[in-house]
């Protein structure tokens, strides 16, 4: 008697204890839990990086700042600097003189690299190049391509989760 009571209850303990197992999460549903909610908490940070990014780039644009601006932009900005001295230059130099005919020939040149840089920024920004954006708008491009990478790892440990589960 007393060796079936100590079977019974050994069996019962036994089976209680199996069911504790099944009952757990298998490893793998806990370590893609855990990812799950680690993807989650990293789109969290990148959506806010995105949104600072887009604040900045605004900011910027409408101050002018250059940071604002793109490599393209800033040639043409600079030619156009480059030119508006070369006038003044010429205005001041004595007619005729050498040094007036040097300033002439530097506009001249001048002219030439200003309207291949526009040609090129026309050029770039139709392609999309990214020589044809600026610091600030490189930065929101390269946050909304995180946020885009996370979402897509979000979807993936969803469906491994889902999958695990399943087993």
């Amino acid at each position: 008697m007393r060796l079936l009571l100590v079977s019974v209850v050994g069996a019962t303990l036994a089976f209680a204890g199996l069911g504790a197992a099944i009952a757990q999460p298998s490893l793998a549903v806990q370590e893609d839990s855990a990812q799950l909610k680690s993807d989650i908490a990293s789109l969290q940070r990148q959506v806010e990086r995105l949104k600072a990014a887009e604040a900045t780039l605004t900011a910027n644009t409408a101050s002018g700042r250059m940071s604002a601006t793109s490599k393209d932009e800033k040639k043409d900005y600079g030619d156009r600097q480059f030119i508006q001295g070369e006038k003044k230059d010429i205005a001041a130099d004595v007619p005729g003189s050498l040094q007036m005919k040097v300033d002439k020939a530097a506009l001249q040149r001048a002219l030439r690299r200003m309207e291949a840089d526009e040609a090129a920024l026309k050029s770039d920004t139709a392609s999309g190049r990214m020589s044809a954006e600026s610091k600030d708008a490189f930065k929101v491009y390269t946050d909304l391509q995180a946020v885009k990478g996370e979402k897509t790892d979000i979807a993936t440990d969803k469906a491994k989760l889902q999958a695990d589960q399943k087993k």
